[in-house]
């Protein structure tokens, strides 16, 4: 079924409001009778959920059809959250971990509508790029904000104040490591914006080398998002960016690979110079691994998590309910699977980005200019930036990082289903290969 151009604005449009909301809005700014679950972005995605679920109903409404990857990725984390869901009701809970049991379900229905809402409304590869640069020129203001922060230590995003929304709890986007401000931006965690930009990047480094036009801007929003990287002192992100390196440096023209090996040490350089320490402190972060007391903290903690998981290996305690005040923080999103979902919930996480990767290579497998293969290249690269930082923070926990990646996941589905359309259509001199927005 075709996806007409207007349907495909509304979409490219809605999703639009749906990254300003999500990147501009503090993450910690609720509407306050619905509490944690009351966040803008959460709500648009419950929207988006409703909106998709019509136009499948409606089939006038224009939403894509047929086969689709992402489409069952999607589904096995969606069932698996709710298998878990469905165990733990009948099993005792307490009442805040059955809150967060709640509040979990709803949070990856919302996440589910943004990503379907990409994958099946945007009929056209023209809107799935117009999407992917919003989202790059969101994490590039993201990064300006966090180097604002990280400089001054004045932090505007604790003084946004917006009409009818509170703060969940207290507003502070500036910690501190190794006598270094680690920024946050207006995510709820260094963490969280660290792996944000470390999954934007390889896009960002996309649009720096093929934007057909302001290819100088594309370039700084790429720098900013690099040196921003770093200032939030997070191992996650770090290690992002080095695998979003790997997995993009081997598809690169001969040039380009040339320009990054000589330019690379003197980004380093340059920010040894910046900023004395902060290269120094983030290699320590590497490479004293077995002094390091968080390091510790987790492993002993993974200790004690056998016994969570033999009491119900398949489907877990319910997805949402290790709540860390009343157990621990386990840092590990796979790990917290097998206890919230089990072994069933861990391998539909795992399925998710597997998925998403060889549906983004089957994209470029697809295509034929180098540019449009290195977008697809890219979102593979995201792919593997977002699936293994998942297994050193509790990713599923928040909002931002997740907003990004189910934008990322459906943004994927939407170019794999634009490049797999074999259909044809009748001209005055026989049939021709046309180019529709179909699947």
């Amino acid at each position: 079924m075709t996806v007409s151009a207007p349907r495909s604005r509304d979409a490219l449009g809605a999703l639009t409001v749906y990254v300003v909301v999500l990147f501009a809005v503090p993450a910690r700014l609720v509407f306050g009778p619905l509490g944690a679950s009351g966040s803008p972005a959460t709500i648009m995605g419950l929207g988006f959920l409703f909106w998709w679920i019509t136009a499948r109903v409606v089939p006038s409404l224009g939403v894509a059809r047929g086969f689709s990857p992402i489409r069952i990725a999607v589904a096995l984390l969606v069932a698996s959250v709710a298998a878990s869901y469905a165990w733990s009701a009948l099993h005792p809970l307490a009442a805040d971990q059955r809150s967060g049991a709640d509040l979990g379900a709803l949070a990856i229905l919302s996440f589910t509508g943004v990503a379907l809402v990409a994958n099946d409304m945007l009929g056209r590869k023209e809107t799935v790029e117009a999407l992917l640069r919003r989202l790059v020129i969101a994490a590039a203001m993201l990064a300006g904000l966090g180097i604002l922060q990280f400089g001054t230590g004045f932090d505007i995003a604790q003084f946004v104040k917006i009409p009818g929304l509170q703060a969940n709890h207290a507003l502070h986007f500036i910690g501190e490591r190794s006598n270094f401000r680690r920024v946050a931006g207006t995510a709820t965690h260094p963490i969280e914006m660290g792996m944000v930009l470390a999954t934007m990047l390889p896009l960002a480094l996309h649009y720096a080398a093929y934007a057909a036009t302001h290819k100088r801007r594309w370039q700084l929003m790429a720098l900013v998002i690099g040196i921003a990287i770093p200032m939030t002192l997070s191992r996650a992100a770090i290690l992002g960016t080095i695998c979003a390196f790997i997995f993009l440096f081997f598809t690169w023209p001969g040039t380009r690979r040339a320009l990054t090996l000589l330019l690379a040490p003197v980004f380093v350089v340059l920010m040894r110079i910046a900023i004395p320490g902060l290269v120094g402190t983030i290699s320590s972060m590497f490479t004293n691994l077995g002094k390091d007391d968080s390091i510790k903290g987790r492993t002993q903690d993974y200790a004690v998590v056998g016994q969570f998981i033999d009491r119900s290996p398949w489907l877990g305690r319910g997805f949402g309910t290790f709540i860390p005040k009343d157990f621990f923080v386990l840092d590990n999103q796979y790990l917290g699977m097998v206890v919230e979902c089990g072994y069933v919930g861990m391998a539909a996480l795992l399925a998710f980005f597997v998925i998403m990767y060889f549906t983004a290579r089957g994209a470029r497998r697809h295509l034929t200019s180098v540019g449009d293969r290195d977008l697809a290249q890219s979102l593979a690269a995201a792919a593997v930036v977002a699936g293994v930082g998942f297994a050193t923070f509790d990713g599923l926990g928040f909002a931002m990082v997740d907003g990004v990646i189910f934008l990322l996941v459906g943004a994927t589905g939407a170019l794999w289903r634009v490049t797999h359309t074999p259909l044809t259509a009748e001209g005055p001199g026989g049939r021709r290969p046309v180019q529709v927005a179909t699947s």
